[in-house]
């Protein structure tokens, strides 16, 4: 089950928006998995720049999170010892567009970078800033996380049941 807004802010690292500018293999572990650089856009949460790499298992059975290059996520990161800044296909990040309900309950950010703030936006003919409408009716990676979690599902209960046989 998913926690609430709440619960994902006081449980993690880190709580920033950011849009994704590199994704390749993570070789710093033994583990594997894949790197993702993100330029950060707004925080939340946690003593970050205006860029950062995250980590997240190598596919959605391992709980890694599915990221496309060129998008915007509200992420949301643990830390440990094993993976200093990791995502989770558990934890509450998303889409921007899909995350209407954390933005309401994160209210302002405690910090906004310039850069990223303005490359989302775009100058009218009287120099004022508007919004872009960035709406998309692809299902994205909240398919997958359905896919591997059924995954994830079937392979438990087949160990289950050749213990019990």
């Amino acid at each position: 089950m998913k926690v609430t807004p709440s619960e994902g802010l006081s449980a993690s690292y880190a709580v920033f928006t950011g849009e994704v500018t590199e994704i390749e293999p993570n070789t710093a572990t033994k583990f594997g998995g894949i790197e993702i650089t993100l330029r950060v856009t707004r925080v939340w949460k946690g003593d970050i720049g205006d860029q950062v790499e995250v980590r997240t298992a190598g596919n959605s059975a391992a709980c890694g999170y599915s990221f496309v290059k060129g998008e915007t996520y509200l992420v949301y990161v643990d830390r440990d010892e094993a993976e200093p800044m990791r995502v989770s296909l558990c934890s509450r990040t998303s889409l921007v567009a899909s995350a209407q309900e954390d933005l309401d309950f994160l209210g302002k950010p405690s910090r906004e970078f310039e850069d990223a703030s303005t490359s989302a936006r775009q100058k009218s003919k009287d120099g004022k800033a508007r919004r872009r409408d960035n709406c998309s009716a692809s299902p994205g990676p909240a398919s997958r996380t359905w896919l591997g979690r059924m995954l994830l599902f079937l392979a438990g209960a087949t160990l289950v049941i050749r213990r019990v046989a």
